[in-house]
């Protein structure tokens, strides 16, 4: 279905109005349609007073799978209305910053091309994410109880043909299409990530005091949870899966030929032979060079975001198929080792915990020593954030709520804000840290895996790059299958996932404002009476 409209400077509040009749007849939730006309709102002033554009056409369509999307299209030259601000020195006006901010924090629901004299910005409408959360917990809940129920009734004979005929041909599919994405989404969302911090640090010295700051906290997140995962799952953990792990003789460790294993000898075998550490060297080195070269290559740089866009939507589609291999992925547990696996992830949970009550102190401790100034005005507002941090998922879509608080309820000056929060998004990860590496210990325990202090220093350093773009379930898959874990594990990251990453959102939004107000309080830019009033 598709309705279409044309929207002016004369008549955009009554397209407004009745734009969101239209969302509210698809059955799109209010605080969706709200943030959708906010999108709509800044891409066509821009599209208008920057693009020159007369009108703007407007259709709303519905495809098969439920997906509500917002196509704005006008005549004219090329012209991407979602170009980022970011000299934020030399503009103190604070729509602009509140501007930007909406933008960024929807980059992901939003695309924008250029084809037969068009300018066209496509809005996804952001809803449904809860449905699917709850069909994943749905699936996970009816595997299981299926598998148990078929373990209880039904013979090993026929147990065996449901594994030979449905179970295990469709985790193979899955996890070969899976499989075929990995090297290119960690390759391109690596090398994005590359480029945009370092267009965050361009404004320099405070750009790099935020970044020391917050590589301290996502440091000590990173320790704290291989501590945690290590006390959790270092002894009886080996005992569950080591029976299906192939004996191998183990090399000699050589730190120098390590290092010299880094660097490929072409730019193909690192993809053939699943060599992890070579693809980040390549994509690391690729994007070091990308933004050296500056404007030249502002061309090459929008093609490789648009081919992250391509992957990720590839990515997206995949995932669609996830609730049948999830409950799968469940039943085949139930009829294996159903007690004991449910047992460590409960654990793995509890440990999350754990880790985030100690990142809590920690980042009270910063403000104290860092920031010198009270945390607890700090601790009495920024929860205030995590319920919205938690139902979304999102850094990102609390983005401008981050921005909110900090001006309004922290006293800290937009300048900063309005700089720190956004950079922190892409950079300040803690709270993704702790899932991937508590989770990527689990397993690697699971499969009896031994690690030493070099393995340690490679899984942070894997999850630290891996955390800035990639998922965190391709974190995790590709971590372990490093070591040697099969890909069989990703349907249970999918389960695990569904979880942990709320809670990571929620670290990570605490870590952002804490590496913003210490921040902002060594720049002499925050305003004690706003800071320490209701």
């Amino acid at each position: 279905m598709a309705k279409s409209f044309f929207m002016n400077t004369d008549n955009f509040s009554e397209i407004w109005e009745f734009l969101s009749s239209q969302l509210s007849q698809l059955k799109i939730e209010d605080k969706d349609i709200l943030r959708t006309q906010l999108l709509i709102e800044e891409i066509f002033l821009r599209m208008v007073n920057k693009g020159h554009a007369a009108q703007i056409n407007v259709q709303v369509t519905k495809n098969l799978f439920g997906k509500v999307q917002v196509r704005l299209s006008s005549e004219g030259a090329s012209y991407n209305p979602l170009v980022e601000v970011s000299d934020w020195q030399d503009n103190d006006e604070d729509e602009n910053y509140f501007s930007m901010m909406i933008i960024n924090a929807h980059r992901d629901n939003l695309n924008w091309r250029h084809k037969d004299n068009l300018n066209v910005v496509t809005i996804t409408v952001p809803g449904k994410s809860s449905v699917e959360k709850f069909l994943i917990a749905a699936c996970v809940v009816g595997g299981l109880v299926c598998g148990v129920l078929m373990k209880e009734f039904l013979s090993p004979e026929t147990i065996s043909f449901v594994k030979e005929t449905l179970i295990v041909p469709t985790q193979t599919m899955f996890l070969n299409a899976l499989n075929l994405l990995i090297a290119p989404v960690i390759f391109l969302s690596i090398v994005g990530g590359v480029t945009n911090i370092s267009t965050g640090s361009g404004t320099g010295k405070i750009g790099l005091k935020l970044m020391c700051r917050s590589f301290c906290l996502m440091t000590i997140a990173v320790l704290c949870s291989y501590g945690v995962a290590e006390i959790f799952f270092g002894t009886d953990a080996t005992q569950i899966r080591t029976a299906h792990v192939t004996e191998t003789e183990e090399p000699d460790f050589s730190p120098v030929q390590f290092i010299v294993d880094i660097i490929p000898c072409n730019l193909v075998s690192p993809v053939l032979d699943d060599k992890v550490l070579q693809i980040l060297f390549v994509a690391i080195f690729f994007g070091t060079a990308l933004n050296s070269l500056g404007d030249k290559v502002a061309n090459l740089k929008e093609l490789l975001g648009n081919l992250n866009d391509i992957f990720i939507r590839m990515l997206t589609l995949l995932m669609f198929f996830v609730p049948p291999v999830v409950f799968l992925a469940m039943m085949h547990l139930a009829l294996d080792t159903a007690a004991e696996t449910v047992m460590l992830i409960t654990k793995l949970f509890v440990g999350e915990l754990i880790v985030a009550a100690l990142m809590i102190v920690v980042c009270s401790i910063f403000v104290r020593h860092v920031g010198k100034i009270s945390p607890k005005p700090f601790l009495k507002k920024v929860p205030k954030l995590m319920p919205k941090a938690f139902a979304t998922a999102s850094s990102g879509a609390v983005m401008p709520n981050m921005v909110e608080l900090c001006t309004n309820k922290l006293g800290i000056s937009p300048k900063i804000s309005s700089f720190a929060v956004p950079l922190n998004v892409t950079f300040n990860t803690a709270g993704s840290l702790i899932c991937i590496v508590t989770t990527s210990v689990m397993f690697l325990r699971m499969y009896g895996v031994e690690l030493d202090l070099y393995d340690f220093v490679l899984i942070a350093f894997l999850a630290m790059m891996f955390s800035f773009g990639a998922p965190d379930f391709i974190s995790i898959t590709t971590i372990t299958g490093h070591f040697g874990v099969p890909m069989e594990i990703a349907t249970l990251v999918f389960c695990i996932d569904a979880l942990s990453d709320r809670l990571g959102t929620c670290v990570n939004v605490l870590s952002n404002m804490t590496s913003t107000l210490t921040l902002a309080r060594t720049e002499n830019l925050v305003d004690e009476k706003i800071y320490f009033g209701s």
